[in-house]
Formats: C-alpha cells, sequence, structure tokens
C-alpha cells in the first residue's frame, strides 16, 4: 500500500509558536509512514528541522502589528489583491501537483481568515479532484473565546461543507474544547483529541548540560518585551538564585529590544539571541519563567520542571490566560496575573516556584504520534 500524502498548510501571520506545534506533528506523521509536505506560508524562521518531509515556501506573507487587520510581504509592502491572486495560484498549483490522500489546514477555520482568499478555493478544489482527499482541521487545546457568532457561524458551516475531522491538540481530561470554543455541538463526532504535542525528553548523556539556575524565554520573542525588560532587574530580588540567569530572547524579537537586554545585563545574567530547542535547558534549570503559550507549556510539562508563568494578554488574547491558570491550579507552576509582573513581584514569583513539589502529570504527552495513529484510522474509514 502506498503512503497516505499529507498536504499540511500552515500559516504564520505574527507569532511563530504554532508552527513549531504543527512542524513537531508534520514529522511525526512522517515518521509514522505518511508522505508530508509541509505548505509553509509566513516567513522564514531561524533553526527549524525540516528532515523527513518535503518543505513548501509559499510566496511569504505577514501582518503588520497583532492587531492582523492588513497583509503584507516579508519586507513590509503591502500584499494587494494583485499578489492575493497571484499566492493563491501557487497554492492550487502546488495541490495540483502534489495531489493529496490528505488535506491539513492548520487553525483554520476558526482562524487565519485573512487567507480566505486562497483556502476557500484550496477547499473547493479539493472536493471537486478526480481524488478527493480527506480534508482535517489542526487546532490547539484552548482556542480564543468569546468569538462573535458570524464568526462561529462562519466556520461551523465551513466544516459541514469540508471537514471531514478536527484534531484538538490537547487532552480532554485537563481541557475539553467546548470549554474555550463556541458551536462545538455542531460537530462534535468529528472531533479527535490527540493529547498535547511535546517533544521527547532528552536524556541526560544525549544532551549538552545548561549550567544555568533560571531560564527566561519568550517564545519566538515578538511579544517577549515586558517580560525580558522585568527579568533584567528580578535577580537582585531573588534570594534563592542571586546570579547565574539567562534570558533567551527569540528569533522573532526586534533588534532594537534584543540590543537593549544585552546593554543593561547585570553581572551574573547571560543574554542569548536564538536556540534550536529549549527542552534541555529546561530539563536542566532550577525554574523557567515564560509566557504561557502552547509550545512553552508543553516543553514544561515534558521537562517536568519548576517554573513561573506570566501570560502574554495582549489584544483580545484569553488562551494563556487560560493556560496559567489551569497549570498553577494544579500545583505545577507559580503564577502571575496581568497587571502584577514588577521586577521584585517575578524574583519573588521565582523563589516560591523553586519550593514546588515535582509535578504529578498524568496527561498524554506523544500528541504527533497520536495524530498519526488518528489520521491512519481516520484515512481508512474515509476510504471505506
Amino acid at each position: 500500500m502506498n503512503r497516505p500524502v499529507v498536504f499540511f498548510y500552515v500559516q504564520h501571520l505574527w507569532g511563530v509558536g504554532h508552527v513549531y506545534r504543527a512542524n513537531r506533528v508534520a514529522k511525526g506523521l512522517a515518521e509514522s509512514g505518511f508522505e508530508v509536505h509541509l505548505v509553509w506560508g509566513g516567513t522564514r524562521i531561524e533553526g527549524f528541522d525540516f528532515s523527513g518531509i518535503t518543505f513548501h515556501p509559499l510566496t511569504p506573507v505577514r501582518t503588520q502589528n497583532e492587531s492582523f487587520s492588513e497583509l503584507v510581504h516579508a519586507d513590509g509592502t503591502p500584499f494587494s489583491d494583485e499578489d492575493k491572486a497571484a499566492r493563491c495560484d501557487e497554492l492550487l498549483s502546488l495541490f495540483e501537483t502534489v495531489k493529496p490522500d490528505i488535506v491539513i489546514t492548520e487553525a483554520f477555520p476558526f482562524g487565519r481568515r485573512q487567507m480566505l482568499f486562497e483556502l476557500l478555493p484550496l477547499l473547493q478544489t479539493a472536493k471537486n479532484a478526480l481524488k478527493v482527499p480527506m480534508i482535517c482541521a489542526s487546532i490547539r487545546d484552548i482556542m480564543q473565546e468569546d468569538r462573535k457568532e458570524k464568526r462561529v457561524n462562519e466556520s461551523n458551516a465551513f466544516i459541514e461543507q469540508y471537514f471531514d475531522c478536527i484534531l484538538v491538540h490537547g487532552d480532554e481530561n485537563l481541557i475539553r474544547i467546548e470549554e474555550t470554543l463556541q458551536g462545538v455541538e455542531k460537530f462534535a463526532e468529528k472531533v479527535r483529541y490527540s493529547g498535547l504535542v511535546t517533544p521527547p525528553a532528552i536524556e541526560t548523556g544525549e544532551r549538552p548540560h545548561s549550567e544555568f539556575d533560571v531560564l527566561i524565554s519568550v517564545g519566538g520573542g515578538a511579544f517577549g518585551q515586558e517580560l525580558t525588560r522585568s527579568a533584567l532587574q528580578a535577580m537582585a530580588y531573588s534570594r534563592k538564585f542571586p546570579n547565574n540567569w539567562v534570558i533567551v530572547a527569540g528569533s522573532q524579537m526586534p533588534e532594537t529590544d534584543y540590543q537593549y537586554l544585552q546593554a543593561n545585563c547585570p553581572e551574573g545574567m547571560t543574554i542569548l539571541r536564538h536556540v534550536p530547542t529549549l527542552l534541555p535547558m529546561m530539563q536542566d534549570c532550577k525554574v523557567s519563567v515564560s509566557h504561557a503559550g502552547y509550545n512553552t507549556v508543553a516543553d514544561i510539562l515534558r521537562a517536568g520542571c519548576k517554573s513561573v508563568l506570566y501570560p502574554y494578554t495582549g489584544g483580545r488574547e484569553t488562551e494563556q490566560l487560560r493556560r496559567a491558570e489551569i497549570i498553577a491550579n494544579k500545583g505545577i507552576a507559580s503564577y502571575l496575573a496581568p497587571g502584577e509582573l514588577t521586577p521584585k513581584a517575578l524574583g519573588n514569583a521565582i523563589d516560591r516556584a523553586s519550593e514546588l513539589l515535582p509535578a504529578n502529570i498524568d496527561w498524554k504527552l506523544d500528541g504527533a504520534d497520536r495524530t498519526a495513529s488518528i489520521l491512519a484510522c481516520e484515512y481508512r474509514s474515509f476510504q471505506l
């Protein structure tokens, strides 16, 4: 039997966390025997490993800022209607070349509405193909809450018309998707939980040892200025860890903000621009400090490290706040609520986190492997 061919559409517009999860899923599918074509619509990101999968970069597009109101090229110039038409042609041509058995859209139809100009033609083309592929959505476990009724109805209509399966990358024993996503009752029979998509733990002898006691990380770094600048002064307020801190700024942090960190770095602290993976540093540190994005918390749970979470709540974001509250209530992390961040509060939170008991994790953390198993099962049923 030929390997099922997967056409995995991924588009990052501002933050980059979801593309790390998507890449982990894609590699897990490839390792399980799928032929995976990762269709990448955003700007290139340093340090990604695409081994085992076929990488297809489209003409990159992003948004100007976190309002997501305007699409622009990688250089910041406007993305015109002509540009949209050209990229749509690019995407559809790729679909016709690959001729996939399975199409996966990351976030859509619950997000990426800015990309409707190409996603709707893609779905219509797929449904009209001689070999109609199974169509799946790939979404995180906690979604943006309080969506407008018009948007709920729109996404539900897309699901009814085009989608065969909704892959929720979470553990229903931690949080169920209907707790943050409206309208799930309309398509509940299509929902499949994969467990959390986390990287495999790295054995001590297989990783470079990190000597840092306190690790400050902010994902890609686009939203990390408040936390990293507070961390510069917080070391002076920590009784347990008065030195030996490291800040990983992130590849997407603006250069001016990164230079500020370098210029104001106190003695006993190290500033790094980017590391390929945070997991080994989390496994070795005494306390991890971060926002509460999906991938960062997945790394924390896999590493089993003590942590401080300060959720990012810019714009209308509610996802990280919900995740931080859940993890803190489980006794796994110390938590600073929005508005509570000061250097002193951060130093004190780090000291409190160091006294937490070892985490008792019984959630499914092998989401990439489980996604492969789910897709294999669903695809067999789809072919009947």
